[in-house]
């Protein structure tokens, strides 16, 4: 009898254990093209986090946002990040001093559905040595990892201290959505890149003390797109107007696309892309 109370408890503490949840995709912004993958059964919306990461995990896990795109700059980001720097206890915090609630976030938009057009700098699987707590700290997964964006709303940026973020989230993330495509795209083809903007509170940005490429992402504001809901690409491109938007997955399947070799994976560049996201 003990032994059968031993096996019940164990069971019962392995299902509670952290992160080991379905993942609740109520809202579909890309229903038609989602792919199932085995986090989606095994990490939930706050992943390993607990306390202020906890609520920063279920912020960047957000579907919900809707699609009603308000457009948003780079300028804007950096306004943003101004304000975001006046926050009570702003140089505190990182991985291990997160802000307790989102309420200074979200006054200043977090939440909220946004559009950027601009350039892809840089795109990688992040956090595949060290895992996220996002998504329950998996390492060396592909399929269960961030895709870090970089983007600029110029062409031919190489210093990613001279970006801003948008992240692709591993639930449910459809096929054409990896990094092998995005470095396909090149530095000079406009990209309109759409999604919940979030402030991400525990890395430091580029000139700030603390600052480290290797455990921060290179960028010059913590307001990302994140998750992303919709990537396209620019068909009818003249100069920095765009008259012809594909989605990334139809993209891919175009002819353009196909014409373009597959680019290797870039080393980290003397700029600082990072690891973390």
């Amino acid at each position: 009898m003990r032994l059968q109370w031993l096996v019940a408890i164990t069971i019962v503490l392995c299902t509670l254990a952290p992160g080991q949840d379905k993942f609740p995709m109520t809202c579909h912004p890309f229903q038609t093209i989602e792919v199932q993958h085995p986090i989606d059964s095994s990490c939930g919306l706050t992943g390993t986090g607990k306390g202020g990461s906890a609520l920063q995990n279920q912020t960047k896990n957000n579907f919900c946002a809707g699609t009603t795109y308000q457009t948003i700059t780079q300028q804007d980001l950096l306004s943003k990040q101004a304000k975001v720097a006046a926050l009570p206890g702003y140089l505190q915090w990182d991985q291990e001093n997160m802000p307790t609630s989102r309420a200074g976030f979200v006054s200043l938009g977090e939440g909220t559905a946004v559009q950027f057009v601009g350039y892809v700098v840089e795109a990688h699987y992040a956090d595949l040595t060290s895992g996220e707590s996002v998504n329950c700290e998996v390492k060396d997964d592909e399929a269960s990892n961030d895709i870090h964006i970089a983007l600029a709303p110029q062409p031919g940026v190489t210093n990613q201290c001279l970006s801003n973020s948008a992240e692709m989230v591993p639930h449910y993330r459809p096929a054409s959505w990896n990094v092998t495509y995005l470095q396909k795209i090149g530095h000079s083809t406009l990209v309109r890149v759409s999604g919940q903007l979030m402030y991400d509170a525990d890395h430091k940005i580029c000139g700030e003390q603390g600052f480290s490429a290797s455990d921060n992402p290179s960028r010059m504001s913590g307001w990302e797109i994140h998750p992303v809901y919709n990537f396209e690409v620019c068909a009818q491109q003249s100069g920095s107007t765009c008259s012809q938007w594909l989605s990334l997955s139809d993209w891919v399947a175009s002819p353009a696309a196909k014409a373009r070799p597959v680019k290797a994976k870039p080393g980290r560049s003397t700029s600082g892309a990072a690891p973390q996201n």
